[in-house]
């Protein structure tokens, strides 16, 4: 039987060896002779240039024509330029030589397989014997791929490398896993041998095919040969190794997205490790194995970053061990407090600052999108992790601990602009939009911790980084106020929405809708300052978001008891002062008014205080005449209130006319027409069947007055008569 092997073994690879030595011979000697041919063919190029042409005889010239006598140019004369014509494709040299190159590689590492296969269910070979002779086949391969007369032909060269390369890896899984014939230990160093082997070809043939291979197998070793990793520092030193080389080759070699796949690598190991493969995981080894693969590629992209500035591979590879980090945080949150405060926030923090790491390294790339986008989804992912986590710390037993981490995480993020660069806009939005986040992770944390405690210091607390940003902004970069700088309104907006946050975090209810109402006051006073138009934008949003909450907000009302104070009460300052910061908004809105929400604005802010007003003064009515401690709208019954109701709105629609006259503005007049007419229809259609006869009378007497003066007002103002007067 070892004959037949032997006789198997003679009748296939010699002859192969035979044919690529004598292949390789005459393409030797073919090249020989195509540069042989190439050299006479230029010897005869230069003769023929060193004979002088003969002279061409000499006729007397005629004298030129006067410029005014030449004909003008025809646009036929004319040149024209021509695109340079096109590169065949040489399907030629793509079909007779890589792909038949690649072709033939795949069909003799089958047919090697094929033939093992026939040998083995045939029995003719014992299983050592098998292992020997794929080896044996595998190392001979990768000889001829490195032997110098044929790696001039590049391709056929890779391929032979690759077939033996992959010959190598399927003998030693098998050797392991099918035979045990050796164990573990030697089949993983064995396979880590045989990657180191790949990486080495890929650098010595340039086949970017080969680092292919000695990463797909580098990467896929552990998962063939898993096993119970009582120390994960062994696999995760492998891998750590592995990404090493794999970087180093792509450096070597400018394959620079090789270290983006040594990164998919690492992460899938780490998911795979971490879901229970090899194992237990154990969070505390889980922090460090993600953390130390985040730390190994930002060293990686600093030290390619410095050597190539425009690389940025690497930085991608970095940003996606650091997201791998965040999403584990995310996706395996202990209910545990000891796990939040010794474990989770510990990960989330060195993880986003990994990340922030990689802004700054590369900070200086045209391409700024990419780093925003980044930055901003650690930012993200950092603060839903903190939430899912939110009711394990309000659990534990350190919540100083926790509001400190809050705190931590805020900072961090609100000094990205002086490190990720203090020109660009985004690193100051970032830091503004982190505030509100941490903010409000904080106070609830305050709401159950520290109930009795001043929590309208907080907000101040997070408003002093923004401005320190304002500050630095215009004391070291010196820019003007009136510029309307982007950075300068951003970090603006900041301090004022942590400003108007001091009343309603330290008293609640009404006093939040009061904080809103006065936030958007002040964005429209410091557009006067910042003349940056998303301040009044953001203005119109809080102030809309304020009358929603005065006036669409059923359970306004019952935020306290019935007021029994007739009109100085808590209505009076709510909707009072509501109202005034939207006629103040109006009036200070200020030009430029291009846009069309702009010259809309100030009409619809004055309609919204307007609004506010009407219902202050339906709910002063209410609260006067209602009984117990709640408010009741009512419209029958009280002869008293049907009266009040009447007189009251003909009194607001006649002051709306008045003022509609004053600003000339039609609108404000059409509303108090539309005002005044209600208060008709209810006057004729409900009052003069429900009041009795002396409410009756004063209702009718005062309407009819207001009606008169209202009508006198409208013709004396507006008529066309007074008009030409």
């Amino acid at each position: 039987m070892e004959g037949f092997l032997v006789l198997g073994v003679l009748l296939f690879v010699v002859p192969l060896v035979i044919a690529i030595i004598v292949i390789a011979r005459f393409g030797k000697l073919r090249s020989l002779v195509e540069d042989l041919q190439l050299r006479v063919t230029e010897l005869e190029a230069r003769t023929k240039k060193s004979i002088p042409p003969p002279p061409a005889p000499t006729h007397a010239a005629p004298p030129p024509l006067p410029d005014f006598l030449k004909p003008a140019p025809t646009p036929s004369s004319l040149p024209v330029a021509r695109p340079p014509a096109p590169r065949p494709i040489n399907w030629e040299s793509i079909l007779g030589v890589k792909l038949f190159a690649w072709i033939g590689g795949l069909a003799l590492f089958l047919g090697v397989i094929f033939f093992v296969k026939y040998a083995f269910e045939n029995n003719w070979v014992t299983p050592l014997m098998r292992i020997a002779g794929g080896a044996i086949i595998g190392v001979v391969l990768i000889i001829l791929g490195i032997i110098p007369a044929l790696r001039q032909y590049r391709v056929p060269a890779q391929s032979l490398a690759a077939t033996g390369t992959l010959i190598l890896y399927a003998d030693v899984y098998g050797a392991h896993a099918f035979y045990n014939l050796i164990p573990l230990t030697a089949a993983t160093a064995l396979m880590w041998v045989v990657t180191a082997i790949a990486l080495f070809l890929a650098t010595g043939l340039v086949a970017q095919s080969m680092a292919w291979l000695g990463l797909i197998g580098g990467f896929f070793t552990p998962i063939l040969f898993r096993t119970t990793y009582e120390n994960p520092m062994v696999l995760f030193g492998y891998i750590g190794v592995l990404s090493c080389g794999v970087a180093a080759v792509g450096a070597l070699k400018r394959w620079n997205y090789l270290i983006l796949l040594a990164a998919v690598g690492s992460v899938f190991i780490e998911i795979t490790w971490a879901s229970g493969l090899f194992g237990p995981a154990f969070p505390q080894t889980a922090r460090i194995v993600f953390l130390g693969i985040e730390a190994q590629f930002l060293a990686i992209c600093i030290a390619e970053r410095a050597a190539k500035p425009e690389e940025n591979w690497s930085a991608g590879a970095t940003a996606l061990a650091g997201f791998a980090a965040l999403v584990f945080c995310l996706v395996n949150i202990d209910n545990r407090p000891a796990y939040v405060g010794e474990i989770l926030f510990p990960m989330l923090f060195l993880a986003d600052i990994g990340l922030i790491a990689v802004a700054i390294a590369i900070r200086s790339s045209k391409h700024w999108e990419p780093i925003a986008a980044m930055t901003g989804g650690a930012l993200a992912l950092s603060w839903i992790a903190q939430g899912v986590a939110f009711r394990p710390t309000i659990q534990g037993n350190q919540p100083l601990l926790v509001m400190g981490w809050y705190v931590a995480f805020f900072l961090l993020f609100a000094v990205t602009p002086y490190f990720c660069g203090v020109g660009r806009v985004w690193p100051w939005m970032i830091s503004a939009v982190a505030g509100p986040l941490q903010f409000w992770l904080a106070y609830q944390l305050m709401l159950v911790r520290f109930p009795n405690a001043y929590k309208g210091l907080l907000p101040l607390t997070f408003a002093l980084p923004a401005t320190a940003g304002v500050l630095y902004l215009v004391k070291r970069e010196h820019l003007d106020l009136a510029s309307g700088d982007s950075r300068l309104a951003v970090q603006g907006t900041a301090v004022l929405a942590f400003v108007s946050l001091v009343f309603p975090v330290q008293f609640h209810r009404e006093w939040i809708t009061l904080g809103w109402a006065s936030e958007g006051l002040a964005l429209i006073l410091l557009f006067r300052w910042i003349p940056n138009r998303r301040l009044r934008a953001v203005a119109l949003i809080v102030l809309c978001a304020a009358f929603v909450r005065l006036a669409l907000n059923p359970a306004v009302l019952q935020y306290h008891p019935r007021s029994h104070f007739p009109i100085w009460n808590w209505y009076l300052y709510a909707y009072g002062v509501a109202a005034l910061c939207f006629f103040a908004s109006a009036l200070w809105f200020g030009l430029p008014k291009e846009k069309n929400y702009e010259r809309k604005a100030p009409p619809t802010l004055y309609a919204l205080g307007g609004l506010v007003l009407f219902l202050l003064m339906n709910i002063e009515i209410a609260n006067y005449f209602s009984i117990g401690p709640t408010l009741t709208f009512s419209f029958s019954g009280n002869f008293a209130r049907d009266m009040t109701y009447t007189i009251a709105w003909s009194l607001f629609a006649f002051g709306l006319l008045v003022l509609g006259i004053a600003t000339k503005v039609r609108p404000v007049r059409l509303a108090a027409i539309v005002l005044l007419c209600v208060a008709f229809s209810k006057l004729f259609l409900h009052d003069l069947a429900s009041l009795n006869q002396l409410y009756r009378i004063g209702a009718f007497i005062t309407v009819a007055i207001i009606a008169i003066v209202a009508s006198f007002v409208y013709q004396r103002f507006l008529s066309p008569t007074a008009k030409k007067a």
